[in-house]
C-alpha cells in the first residue's frame, strides 16, 4: 500500500511539473521578440525591423509553429509519469538541463531568431526536476533500503 502511494505522489510531482512546464511555455509564446533577440538595445534585423515587431509576442513572430516546440519539453515531463524508473527520471531531469542550454547557445550564436531560442525559458523545470528525481531516490530508499555502496563509510 505505501509502495502504491509513493508512486502515485511521484507521478502527481511530475504530472505538477508538467503543468509549470506548460506555463512556462505561454510564458515564452507571449513574451515579446525583445527577449530572443538584440532589438531592446536598439539594434534591428531585417527578421525584426522596427519597436513595434520588437514587442509584438514570440508567437506572433514564429506563428503556431511553436506549439510543438513548446509541447516537446511537456511531453519529456510526462515520460517518468508513464515509465516510472529512476534512470528515465535521472535522464528527463538531465534533459531540463540541456534545453536552456541549447535555448541559449542557439540564441548566442544565430544572427536571427530560431525556434531553439524558446528553450531557453525552460532553465526553472531544471531544479524543479532535481526536486522530483530526488524525491522519488528518497522513497525508494525508504523502500529498498541502502544499496551495497551505501553501507560503506
Amino acid at each position: 500500500m505505501l509502495h502504491d502511494l509513493s508512486m502515485i505522489a511521484i507521478r502527481v510531482g511530475w504530472i505538477l511539473m508538467a503543468a509549470i512546464v506548460v506555463l512556462l511555455g505561454i510564458g515564452a509564446a507571449t513574451g515579446p521578440m525583445l527577449q530572443i533577440t538584440d532589438c531592446e538595445l536598439d539594434m534591428y534585423s531585417p527578421e525584426v525591423p522596427n519597436r513595434e515587431v520588437c514587442n509584438a509576442s514570440i508567437q506572433s513572430y514564429f506563428g503556431n509553429v511553436i506549439v510543438p516546440v513548446l509541447a516537446l519539453p511537456v511531453f519529456v515531463c510526462l515520460i517518468p509519469v508513464f515509465m516510472p524508473r529512476q534512470r528515465v527520471a535521472r535522464l528527463t531531469t538531465a534533459a531540463f538541463f540541456v534545453f536552456p542550454a541549447v535555448g541559449v547557445f542557439a540564441l548566442v550564436f544565430s544572427w536571427k531568431p530560431t525556434l531553439l531560442d524558446l528553450f531557453g525559458f525552460f532553465w526553472p523545470a531544471g531544479f524543479l526536476a532535481v526536486l522530483v528525481t530526488s524525491l522519488a531516490q528518497l522513497v525508494n530508499l525508504r523502500r529498498n533500503g541502502p544499496g551495497p555502496l551505501q553501507l560503506l563509510p
